[in-house]
């Protein structure tokens, strides 16, 4: 789970960059100045997504350092005025952190979603159908990814670090992919092959996990 936290560091940078150029009371002219301050987020918005899409795109599920690089590339090439104001960010930021565990746990779990789905897809795949299991496989993808990206920018969009808002708005997606990876064991021959076992066991896990993430999310945070 290294190269995963790896990751979330970075997320969590790009994110507590782009909450700090909202903050007011700061002095740095990155706030102060409101059209630098406006193309920024936007360069930190665009580099955060694209760092996530690539993550989530993973071969397999599996990550590690090469994959860890193919995230900041692409991120990078979405900030470029970001990058030049590098210095001048990391100063703004380390006047005031701006952590928020909770939004971190949540993108933690959904781009473990992506990467536990995309582990069972490869798992089930010598023993089904594989247009079958290719179409049903990105219906599922591309509706975690949609969740990902929308908490993702809600969360950027919403007045504090919570995370009401942005679970609220991704729920339905959730509901719909878990309707849908429901349909992986399915796919699976009746036999005990063990490849075919393991993909069952691993597409179980997905709706399972998806399961208790709707239902969690759905329920209101205690207060």
């Amino acid at each position: 789970m290294d190269d995963l936290n790896r990751a979330l560091d970075d997320l969590d940078g790009l994110h507590e960059a782009f909450h700090a150029l909202s903050d007011s009371p700061r002095a740095s002219p990155l706030v102060s100045d409101a059209k630098l301050g406006k193309k920024l987020r936007h360069d930190l918005a665009a580099g955060a997504d694209a760092y996530a899409s690539t993550l989530i795109s993973s071969s397999r599920g599996e990550l590690d350092a090469g994959r860890i690089k193919k995230c900041r590339t692409a991120a990078l090439a979405r900030m470029p005025l970001a990058v030049a104001n590098q210095k001048r960010l990391a100063a703004l930021v380390n006047e005031r952190r701006l952590s928020s565990p909770e939004v971190r746990s949540d993108v933690e779990r959904l781009i473990n979603l992506s990467l536990l789905c995309r582990g069972a897809l490869a798992a089930l795949a010598p023993t089904v159908d594989r247009r079958a299991a290719d179409a049903l496989g990105n219906k599922v993808l591309v509706e975690l990814r949609k969740a990902t990206l929308l908490y993702l920018s809600t969360e950027r969009e919403a007045d504090n670090l919570g995370t009401e808002k942005p679970r609220a708005a991704v729920v339905e997606h959730l509901k719909k992919t878990e309707s849908h990876a429901s349909e992986f064991v399915s796919l699976a021959p009746g036999s005990g092959d063990g490849a075919s076992s393991l993909g069952v066991t691993l597409s179980r896990d997905v709706v399972e996990m998806l399961h208790e993430t709707s239902l969690e999310w759905t329920s209101p945070l205690p207060a």
